[in-house]
């Protein structure tokens, strides 16, 4: 997966919002997951994936629903901090 900043966080933080809380964790690694693969096909073929896009995280939430909430709510934290862990954990198991 490319390197993630704060507009992949935002975008993928929001995408959970969209979707029930208790599947938070599951779709936050399912994005991670899918955004790798994505980027393993561009670097391989030198283009985009034609259905994960550039292999980033942002463009791997691009794909579904995103919620408009403000970044201050506890809601988007609490979203903000599974994306984090689904990420931490991901990194662990990939040494990158």
């Amino acid at each position: 997966m490319r390197e993630v900043g704060l507009s992949d966080l935002d975008l993928a933080t929001r995408a959970l919002l969209a979707v029930p809380r208790d599947t938070w964790a599951v779709f936050a690694s399912s994005l991670i997951v899918d955004a790798h693969a994505a980027d393993l096909w561009r670097k391989r073929h030198g283009v985009a994936h034609p259905g994960g896009g550039t292999g980033s995280l942002y463009a791997q939430a691009a794909l579904y629903p995103r919620a408009a909430t403000s970044m201050c709510s506890a809601r988007y934290c609490a979203a903000l901090s599974v994306l984090l862990e689904a990420l931490l954990v991901w990194r662990g198991r990939t040494n990158l």
